[in-house]
């Protein structure tokens, strides 16, 4: 999947040749088939949702192309070395990270993202659902392979978490807010989540999975009753349209620069900057863990991503997943 494929190439060149029409005969010569192959392939291209024009003596031209997740879109001008470059791409899956999982037992290489249009059966943190309906928003995940110990893992949800808040102002000037622990907020109401998965021996992460869900063009109708009023997507808050793919390729560009940063400086800058964003610090919140609940004043996120809280009586108690409130 990382080698572009003969509609991908004849892709490529009708966007160079825009808005000149490209003739049959020369791609006909150009991949060394027949000009009944080519039409076949033009078919194909059109069945992906991309309008193409056929004109007798002139050949083809490229009119349109679709607001689709597809390979051939998310590799044109994506600006990283090696995520993204291996891509599965779904128009419908259950879950992205549960096919992520799957294919980091076999040989893919590190930094393949696997990306639906529509996932049936997409998943938050402490098993909860996660709504990601057809063309509404991002809902990707990226396979890393660190050579880092498993406590350590939270810290490549941090790096992600600034991606998405980097890319999100780039891409739409917006300024979101990071709640601990893998929250993007905007005005007090969830944009994205990320949930994080690894398989890991005792000492060493064999491969981690980055769950990212991003709300791109919900509108507040549009979310599952429970989450009007605490969810919102980008399109909603900027009051305009967010181009998805333009959005996908600035996280994964920001992801690979995070992840080779924090290969070379560690953890520490990251922190700070998270620490800068954070919607958590400095409040009353209440923790809620799968067997227990605290509430405090968040006080300081340490360099393992714990959350320091002040409890009532005046200790402090670090935490290290839950939900806050």
């Amino acid at each position: 999947m990382n080698k572009p494929d003969k509609e991908e190439q004849i892709l490529l060149l009708l966007k160079a040749s825009r808005p000149v029409y490209i003739s049959g005969e020369e791609l006909s010569k150009k991949f060394k088939v027949t000009r009944s192959a080519i039409w076949k392939h033009i078919q194909a291209l059109r069945a992906q949702g991309y309008e193409i024009e056929s004109q007798t003596n002139s050949g083809y031209k490229l009119l349109s192309i679709p607001d689709k997740v597809l390979a051939a879109e998310i590799r044109y001008g994506l600006e990283t070395k090696y995520i993204g470059r291996e891509l599965y791409c779904f128009n419908e899956a259950g879950s992205t990270n549960e096919t992520a999982l799957k294919l980091a037992e076999s040989s893919v290489s590190e930094g393949t993202v696997v990306i639906a249009e529509k996932q049936t059966a997409g998943k938050g943190r402490l098993g909860r659902k996660w709504s990601s309906p057809a063309g509404a928003g991002l809902w990707f995940s990226v396979i890393l392979k660190p050579r880092i110990s498993p406590q350590h893992s939270a810290k490549l949800t941090f790096i992600s978490g600034l991606a998405v808040l980097d890319a999100i102002k780039t891409i739409t000037g917006l300024k979101a807010g990071l709640k601990w622990p893998n929250d993007i907020l905007l005005n007090g109401k969830k944009v994205c989540g990320i949930l994080t998965e690894i398989k890991a021996g005792p000492d060493v992460v064999n491969y981690q999975v980055l769950g990212i869900g991003v709300n791109i063009d919900f509108k507040g109708k549009d979310f599952p009753a429970a989450l009007r009023g605490t969810a919102t997507s980008l399109a909603e808050e900027a009051k305009k349209e967010v181009p998805r793919l333009k959005l996908l390729k600035e996280i994964l560009k920001n992801i690979e620069t995070g992840y080779e940063l924090f290969k070379v400086k560690g953890f520490a800058p990251f922190l700070l900057r998270w620490k800068e964003h954070s919607v958590t610090l400095n409040k009353k919140v209440k923790v809620a863990g799968l067997l227990e609940s605290f509430e405090g004043l968040a006080l300081d996120i340490d360099e393992d991503c714990a959350l320091i809280l002040q409890l009532p009586s005046g200790e402090k108690k670090r935490v290290l997943s839950g939900d806050v409130s």
